[in-house]
């Protein structure tokens, strides 16, 4: 049967705390370059979408997670960083209805023929931004592209009610966690500030490991005899 449980509502976006109090201070989120991503595989379903709209077409894109997050989350986009929750239909509906922007999930293949993006170029051409490889599966991104021949316009929104929350990075040191939670509600009213745990240490967990370590009596005696 399948999971009756309902999706959070929130889009969750992973960055370092300078650019946080840029975000917040700015109430708005700036689109980057993709070329300047690490994944080549993947700016390059960018810059091939690019080229296929027009020549002095680019585009900027920026990248949230759509559900749990995971360490490989915070190790590799925001390692002293945090995450801001937003609520998805508020950022959406900024950009609702401009067609300069496309918006979804990511689709991760483990192999994509020139024969299917040839059909995606000329059927569903909106779909080759949101092509990566499986090895990012993980991240379940979703993401937003705006593409044109200007200067990529920026996504606004309102501190208090759009953020839901920030989370901080699991490898802040404690000192330094406090000083920015008080920050954040002092300055920017950020009620919900809290800490990532998942590595956080698991008592229940880890008691069973232990207790599966212990020699078992009987054991001890067969090997004796």
């Amino acid at each position: 049967m399948a999971s009756t449980k309902k999706t959070p509502n929130i889009l969750k976006h992973y960055t370092s705390i300078e650019n946080l109090f840029k975000i917040l201070d700015s109430e708005e989120l700036i689109l980057g370059d993709p070329e300047k991503w690490s994944d080549k595989n993947d700016s390059a379903a960018l810059h091939a979408f690019c080229k296929l709209k027009g020549d002095r077409i680019k585009a900027r894109a920026i990248c949230f997670l759509d559900g749990e997050e995971s360490i490989y989350h915070w190790q590799f986009h925001a390692p002293k960083g945090c995450s801001i929750s937003f609520d998805r239909d508020v950022i959406l509906k900024q950009i609702e209805g401009d067609t300069e922007f496309l918006y979804g999930k990511v689709t991760y293949k483990r192999e994509i023929s020139a024969a299917e993006l040839e059909k995606l170029r000329h059927k569903n051409i909106e779909k080759i931004p949101f092509i990566k490889r499986n090895q990012y599966k993980c991240e379940e991104e979703y993401r937003i592209i705006w593409f044109g021949t200007g200067t990529a316009q920026k996504i606004k929104f309102k501190r208090k009610p759009d953020i839901k929350s920030i989370t901080l990075s699991p490898e802040i040191a404690e000192i330094i966690r406090e000083k920015i939670q008080d920050h954040l509600k002092e300055k920017y009213k950020i009620d919900i500030v809290k800490l990532s745990r998942v590595l956080e240490s698991q008592e229940k967990w880890i008691s069973k490991f232990e207790n599966l370590g212990k020699r078992n009596p009987k054991n001890r005696k067969t090997q004796q005899s």
